[in-house]
């Protein structure tokens, strides 16, 4: 279903929602973000490019759901899914993505190099609501020096201008709790 209806070149509707009824196509985002499959799961950002902020709204707790619970099998294309319902709960505003933003990171699992980015620049969109998160980003580089990121590789992260960043930033919108988000 999530490849059928939801691929970018050849779904359905993975290129415009023009028409599509909004009940059905979110019963069948809920159900698609529970797939077993990480690259099925997958498909299902084309949802996320093609609905405006206001009408995401109602699958916030679907897509945190699918953050915080990775899809068991195709684990090398589960991460694209989870990093970017992990950019949907930063727009939003929603406080339980903030912490999500280093959890995600895993620095000790496979494709590190390919999440790490997008989840510290979801942290950053959460400005100086993440100065909770400072402990943990510190926390974060020393780990990734443990692992052998040296020199180039780490300053390529920048974590010390998003540490700076932080906790310079003007307080913002406050954080929005899932269950009152709409």
């Amino acid at each position: 279903m999530c490849f059928a209806l939801f691929d970018r070149r050849e779904g359905l509707i993975g290129r415009s929602l023009e028409g599509v009824d909004r009940e059905a196509l979110f019963a069948a985002v809920r159900a698609g973000l529970h797939n077993q499959d990480g690259r099925a799961r997958g498909a299902i950002g084309s949802v996320y490019r093609n609905l405006s902020r206001a009408e995401i709204a109602p699958l916030l707790p679907a897509i945190h759901a699918a953050v915080v619970e990775p899809a068991p099998s195709s684990i090398m294309f589960a991460d694209g899914i989870r990093t970017s319902g992990l950019e949907i709960l930063a727009q939003h505003r929603i406080a339980e993505g903030l912490p999500l933003c280093i959890d995600l990171i895993e620095p000790g699992r496979w494709g590190l190099d390919g999440r790490i980015d997008r989840c510290l620049a979801a942290l950053k969109v959460y400005g100086s609501a993440a100065k909770s998160e400072l402990p943990r980003l510190r926390a974060l580089e020393s780990a990734l020096v443990e692992r052998g990121w040296k020199d180039k590789k780490l300053a390529d992260l920048k974590l010390g201008e998003l540490m700076a960043f932080i906790e310079s930033e003007p307080v913002g919108e406050p954080l929005v709790p899932l269950g009152d988000a709409r």
